[in-house]
């Protein structure tokens, strides 16, 4: 009898189950899409005491066709608000949107030079959102964000093909400083002896025009230094073009030779760095041996082939000391110097840099550079080659 009750009962439970899934709605957890406003970049400033949050928006059809003309109205959206930390200027910003806004597409995270200092906060304030990933790309810039977010784009392309969202296309053209995300950041602060360098987005009429009117365009313009997540300022790319050297996604760098009345360009595609130390006692010597392929692309007058390959290899050196002595000056370590103390002499790194006072001096760099020409194209180099 009490088998046949539970059996009784089991089954009027299961027939209960199965009439509360029929009357649930197939789409009980759907999402209007008109009702949500996607922000796709924040860009963060910091004065007098306020965060300051820029959020720029574009119109789904920009970010559903990138690599199809828009319609020529502008797609971007540009949203402005204040508080007392990130969280409240993201609040505040809410309550004047028609829609709810959401970080789920999320593709970029700019900071202004101001706002360097309260880096921990801002990362921290962001981390907080449950749609925020590390995969974000993350920028410093030195103009006002509003005009960043307001630079202009190519053939009404989706301003999802500009640097400030795909800097991979932008390193294939030119190399300098690989493009952070949030996790690389991260990694490279908490990393002992590393030096984080956080590319600057700017922006720039120097360049194009359409229909005879400058248009305004992203541009790299240099980078801010941290250790620790200690801001340590700005560096102009121009000062320290020879950190390009140093990046292991290296791509593509023209570089122009003169020589005497003949001059030539050579197309580097590929460099590679080792970096070595020497102890002793008290002080450290660094030395960079850095190799680099290339071939030539335009050449005036006669050259050959060793007086080429010198004096690629004498400007790239002159590049690379120049960002050196830069970085002593403004004590930076521009060169990631301290983490091979950190990784091949951790005994000296102990003793003498993980107080995080370490720099390196004037003198304690040398370096050296092979310059291998793999080919000439249709050039005909001059005799002694």
């Amino acid at each position: 009898m009490m088998a046949a009750a539970k059996k009784r009962i089991r089954t009027a439970a299961a027939g209960l189950l199965t009439l509360i899934c029929l009357l649930l709605s197939g789409c009980w957890d759907e999402v209007n899409l008109q009702n949500i406003s996607y922000i796709t970049a924040l860009g963060i400033d910091y004065k007098d005491g306020q965060f300051t949050l820029y959020a720029q928006m574009l119109t789904f059809s920009a970010i559903a066709k990138t690599e199809s003309p828009q319609q020529p109205t502008d797609p971007v959206w540009i949203g402005k608000s204040q508080g007392d930390s990130v969280q409240m200027a993201y609040f505040n910003l809410s309550r004047a949107g028609y829609t709810t806004l959401s970080l789920d597409q999320l593709k970029t995270i700019v900071v202004h030079e101001r706002a360097m200092n309260q880096l921990g906060d801002v990362l921290d304030g962001l981390n907080r959102q449950r749609a925020s990933r590390y995969t974000t790309i993350l920028y410093g810039t030195s103009i006002s964000l509003d005009k960043l977010f307001s630079t202009e784009y190519f053939f009404n392309l989706s301003p999802l093909n500009s640097p400030l969202y795909a800097p991979e296309q932008y390193e294939t053209q030119y190399t300098f400083v690989q493009a952070q995300t949030m996790q690389s950041f991260v990694q490279q602060v908490r990393d002992p002896g590393m030096t984080a360098l956080l590319l600057d987005l700017s922006a720039t009429e120097s360049y194009w025009l359409h229909s005879n009117k400058k248009i305004n365009t992203q541009l790299i313009n240099g980078v801010h230094v941290f250790k620790n997540l200690s801001y340590q300022g700005f560096a102009m790319e121009k000062d320290v073009l020879g950190i390009r050297w140093l990046n292991p996604a290296f791509q593509k760098v023209y570089m122009k030779v003169e020589l005497d009345d003949s001059m030539a360009t050579v197309n580097v595609i590929n460099s590679s760095v080792k970096r070595r130390a020497k102890v002793s006692g008290e002080d450290a010597h660094f030395e960079l041996n850095i190799q680099l392929e290339g071939h030539i692309v335009e050449m005036d007058g006669q050259l050959t082939k060793q007086q080429l390959t010198a004096a690629v290899e004498q400007k790239v050196k002159e590049e690379i000391e120049a960002a050196y002595r830069h970085g002593v000056q403004k004590k930076m370590d521009l060169l990631q110097l301290e983490h091979v103390l950190y990784r091949y002499h951790n005994g000296y790194w102990k003793a003498n840099a993980a107080d995080g006072k370490w720099r390196p001096r004037t003198d304690a760099l040398t370096v050296n550079v092979k310059m291998i020409l793999s080919d000439s194209g249709k050039f005909e180099m001059s005799s002694g080659t």
